[in-house]
């Protein structure tokens, strides 16, 4: 297998992991819209739109320990997790993006 036939294997497998995380992250979001509908509009509402919400939820945080709000929410961290959202946990609440600022 020539160098480029192999970047290119490896570039096909990171879209198709890419794809796969990004499911997960809307199928863990529609969990949440179903177990805990107000955070789940509350986050859409604040961050613009579902993607932004859903992407947020599976980033990793130092309020979370290096987890991610949905592995706060598996360990039964739902405090934990509306304290970061509105901010009361002493961290600036979800930050809105720039284009609803001003």
């Amino acid at each position: 297998m020539t160098p480029q036939h192999r970047f290119r294997s490896i570039a096909d497998e990171l879209a198709r992991l890419t794809a796969q995380r990004e499911e997960a992250m809307f199928a863990a979001f529609a969990t949440l819209e179903r177990q805990h509908a107000t955070l789940a509009v509350l986050l859409t509402q604040h961050l613009g739109d579902r993607q932004r919400a859903a992407r947020w939820m599976g980033m990793h945080q130092r309020a979370f320990g290096g987890r991610s709000a949905y592995e706060a929410l598996a360990d039964g961290e739902i405090d934990r997790v509306w304290d970061r959202v509105l901010g009361s946990d002493d961290s600036n609440p979800v930050p809105l993006p720039a284009a609803r600022l001003g």
